[in-house]
C-alpha cells in the first residue's frame, strides 16, 4: 500500500511540473526602419501583446535600427515568429541569438 501511496505521489508531482521542462528564451531581434519615436513603442506594444511573451525591452540605436530583447515561453512562441510579427508591423526584423533566459541575467 505504501508503495502504491509513492507512486502515486510521484507521478501527481511529475505530471504538475510538465511546465518546468519548458525553459523561457530570451531572443535578441535586429530591427530596421525605427526612425521616429513612436516606432519604438510599436515594437514594444506588438511583441508584448503575442502570447508565451513575458518581456520586452527595445533599445534605439543609430540609423533607424533597434535591439529588442524578448523574454518568451518556448513552448507558445518562436523567436522567428516575433521576428516576423514586428516584420508585419512595417518594421523588418530578424533573430541574433536566442538563449536560456537563466543564461541571459
Amino acid at each position: 500500500m505504501k508503495t502504491l501511496i509513492r507512486t502515486a505521489v510521484t507521478v501527481a508531482a511529475l505530471t504538475l511540473a510538465g511546465g518546468a521542462y519548458a525553459a523561457p528564451r530570451t531572443a535578441t531581434l535586429a530591427v530596421e526602419n525605427v526612425s521616429c519615436v513612436t516606432c519604438a513603442p510599436i515594437v514594444k506594444r506588438t511583441l508584448s501583446r503575442i502570447s508565451g511573451v513575458s518581456q520586452v525591452a527595445v533599445v534605439v540605436e543609430r540609423d533607424g535600427r533597434a535591439t529588442a530583447t524578448v523574454t518568451f515561453d518556448d513552448e507558445k512562441v518562436t523567436a522567428e515568429a516575433l521576428a516576423q510579427a514586428i516584420t508585419n508591423a512595417g518594421y523588418p526584423s530578424t533573430p541574433t541569438g536566442v538563449k536560456s533566459a537563466a543564461l541571459a541575467r
